[in-house]
């Protein structure tokens, strides 16, 4: 069985070695490129391929190996929303900025796709849609709130409830969800693979295993040496979300706050079993408050994600807790044989929004999905590369660009956020208490 916990080799067996990486070495010697990009997950990715498609050159310097942060370890669901409903948004960012975030999120699944259609990346892509079910009285009021803003705006989202819903699901658990068809599901560690390749084809130096030990300005060039070598830049962009340290940038990680998520990939199915569960290939998450994703892989894996320890590098995943939870919804698939778990760490951010800044002239970072990250990391690589370029005005960013505000929140967090945790488990408890005790009078 693959370990939930150990950080020097995250990538899943249960990705397998579907679309392989391309073969990249680490850094030896001195070069210069237009740009230097740390980090070869989807932040740094996309940025390296938009850039290129621009026809400026980049060198991208990983310290371990393509996707291996949280982009190799996602769960792989393609979602055009950020984590806040539009009226939050809205008065958060302003009119304009808020529209303009709002909007483009919503797009960002087509963006995903159409770099996956147009370099003909091999990840396992099923544009089937998504399914949120409502698990309580307040969860459904927020899904048909939302579903109706997009409704209004010709957006493809749909609420299916009653029988329908049963239908959709497999299960009579849930009276009511949304049909979200603009996302889709794909293998996140191929993803990255793909636009890696994609990168490369395109003039991208790609090092892997060469951890930046340094970065400094020298005039107008910017230099980042790694133990093999160096590389003098006019631009460099910090793309390590979660896995960021203030050895490059001091003050920085203050700014996030990681989180760790864990995952588990059974065996497959039985043939007659699965037939019956998402039926038509949507994932499923519902309106707990903590992880709730089920999907089913086209050969009869399913895949879950996990509670457990938030903050505990050595800690464990609770599936006892999920198979509690697949015995209430889908009863017909029995109990499971997890050959495969992992664990990640995700950048939060105090307000959950992403962060964008340009740090000192020619130096960008983005970050801070907050579980978000296959669609918003890719947008954000794409408007980071139009800004080096000079091609957008920083006020037509799809992510307002900011300074860093680092929080005393995010010294405090593993406390404030451990109970939080478990007052969203006894919240979710008791909502799972009351929503059985409705199916049962009805």
């Amino acid at each position: 069985m693959s370990s939930p916990i150990d950080d020097l080799c995250p990538l899943s067996p249960a990705y397998g070695d579907h679309a392989p990486a391309p073969p990249t070495q680490a850094l030896r010697g001195d070069r210069r490129a237009d740009v230097a990009i740390v980090g070869a997950g989807y932040t740094g990715l996309s940025t390296a391929l938009h850039l290129a498609e621009r026809g400026i050159r980049a060198t991208v310097a990983e310290a371990k190996e393509i996707g291996w942060g949280a982009s190799g370890r996602n769960f792989g669901q393609v979602v055009p929303y950020l984590k806040h409903g539009p009226a939050e948004v809205l008065a958060h960012f302003g009119r304009e900025a808020g529209e303009r975030l709002i909007e483009e999120t919503g797009k960002g699944p087509d963006l995903v796709f159409g770099l996956i259609d147009k370099y003909a990346i091999d990840c396992a892509l099923r544009r089937t849609g998504l399914i949120f079910a409502a698990h309580s009285d307040a969860g459904r009021a927020a899904i048909e709130r939302r579903t109706e803003f997009w409704q209004a705006r010709g957006a493809p989202v749909d609420m299916v409830t009653g029988a329908d819903a049963h239908a959709l699901i497999g299960s009579d658990y849930y009276d009511a969800c949304a049909l979200e068809r603009r996302g889709g599901t794909i293998n996140p560690l191929a993803y990255a693979r793909g636009l890696a390749k994609a990168a490369i084809a395109l003039g991208v130096e790609i090092c892997t295993g060469s951890p930046v030990t340094s970065l400094a300005r020298a005039g107008k060039e910017w230099h980042v040496t790694t133990p093999g070598g160096s590389v003098t830049a006019d631009a460099v962009v910090l793309a390590t979300n979660a896995y960021m340290t203030d050895r490059l940038w001091p003050g920085l990680r203050d700014s996030i706050i990681p989180v760790r998520l864990y995952q588990a990939v059974s065996r497959p199915l039985g043939e007659n079993v699965r037939r019956t569960v998402l039926p038509q290939g949507q994932p499923l998450t519902d309106t707990r408050r903590l992880v709730s994703g089920v999907r089913l892989y086209a050969d009869g894996r399913m895949h879950v994600s996990a509670d457990g320890p938030a903050f505990d590098n050595s800690g464990d995943a609770d599936l006892s807790k999920v198979a509690r939870r697949l015995e209430r919804i889908f009863p017909r698939v029995g109990p499971l044989d997890w050959v495969h778990r992992w664990a990640g760490w995700i950048a939060m951010t105090t307000d959950q929004y992403p962060r964008l800044h340009e740090l000192a002239p020619g130096l960008w970072t983005g970050f801070g999905y907050s579980g978000r990250g296959i669609a918003h990391a890719t947008m954000m690589g794409r408007d980071i590369a139009a800004r080096v370029a000079g091609a957008v005005d920083a006020t037509k960013l799809v992510f307002p660009m900011t300074q860093p505000r680092p929080s005393l929140v995010t010294r405090v967090a593993p406390p404030l956020i451990r109970s939080l945790v478990v007052y969203y488990r006894m919240r979710d408890a008791f909502d799972d208490a009351r929503h059985r005790r409705a199916r049962a009078r009805s």
